[in-house]
């Protein structure tokens, strides 16, 4: 059995790139913390890792959650994946569902009662998804609300990790913390609609997708729109570092644009597969930069 979970998460959350997402995505809201929160705090290190646990954890669940809502479709038009094959069966999922919740309010517990709090809203919330928010048939079919609704989730994680981070509560967090968690809200938009936009020879019959809906201008233009609004809210925090951050930012969504504008306007396959690689690691050079940033005001800090 652990054979075949090692398979599942292979296939379906690729350690390296996922370990790698988590841990700058974590690491962001420790800059966040100690530039616009807490400015000369400390990092208290055995609760701060046992919460990025929790915060891995938090989204290993959330790759359960879709395997299992996906599971009738991917019978159909995905009949390689690991449930729909029978490597891993539903009830063997809920097993580790029900095994994911207490171990993420476990470790976050270590943060606090504000960390526990904020930890219980977040997984509440994502137990509202996995349930479709008991509108199923409703919002399935709407390719777009159904991604704006699920990917608020990662604003309300954020708040968890920063309230455990300052030790209160959620909603003693200030304003600053609330721009930060939908800059995540944002972010988190820029990967799901990119990876779901194709050129016209990689479109599949049963498969909804932004490009398919929309077209591929508009669906290129509902990237930008949430990554210069996700640049416009992080530009809108304190950073010591504020003027070297936003000529980065600036310059990686410009990278964006560019691959964007270029698949928009010739369709083709090798164009489609450049743009959604751009825009899936969109949200890694944004978390890379800001700690790569902190890292500069750190080393010119006397």
């Amino acid at each position: 059995m652990a054979s075949r979970w090692w398979t599942f998460t292979v296939e379906r959350f690729e350690p390296i790139s996922h370990s790698l997402m988590i841990l700058l995505f974590f690491s962001a809201h420790l800059v966040v913390f100690l530039t616009c929160l807490r400015p000369g705090a400390s990092i208290r290190w055995p609760p701060t890792l046992l919460i990025l646990l929790g915060t891995t954890i938090f989204f290993y669940k959330l790759r359960l959650y879709d395997e299992v809502k996906d599971y009738e479709t991917d019978i159909r038009l995905n009949p390689t994946r690991p449930l729909a094959r029978g490597l891993l069966q539903r009830e063997d999922l809920h097993g580790a569902i029900a095994l994911c919740v207490p171990l993420e309010l476990l470790l976050f517990a270590v943060g606090g009662g504000g960390a526990l709090v904020g930890a219980g809203i977040a997984i509440s919330y994502s137990w509202l998804m996995y349930k479709e928010f008991f509108i199923r048939e409703i919002i399935r079919p709407r390719l777009t609300a159904y991604a704006v609704s699920h990917t608020v989730v990662s604003s309300f994680l954020s708040l968890a990790i920063l309230a455990a981070l300052s030790s209160v509560y959620p909603w003693q967090l200030g304003k600053d913390s609330v721009l930060f968690a939908l800059s995540s809200w944002c972010l988190f938009n820029v990967f799901e609609f990119g990876r779901k936009t194709f050129a016209s020879g990689e479109e599949r019959a049963g498969v909804q997708s932004y490009s398919r809906i929309f077209g591929r201008f508009v669906a290129v233009l509902l990237v930008l729109v949430m990554a210069g609004l996700s640049t416009y809210l992080l530009m809108s925090l304190p950073f010591p570092e504020g003027r070297l951050l936003m000529i980065y930012l600036v310059a990686v969504f410009g990278l964006l644009s560019f691959f964007g504008v270029l698949y928009a306007s010739m369709d083709r396959s090798a164009l489609g597969k450049t743009y959604r690689a751009m825009s899936s690691i969109y949200i890694v050079l944004v978390y890379l930069g800001l700690v790569i940033v902190h890292l500069i005001h750190l080393r010119e800090t006397p």
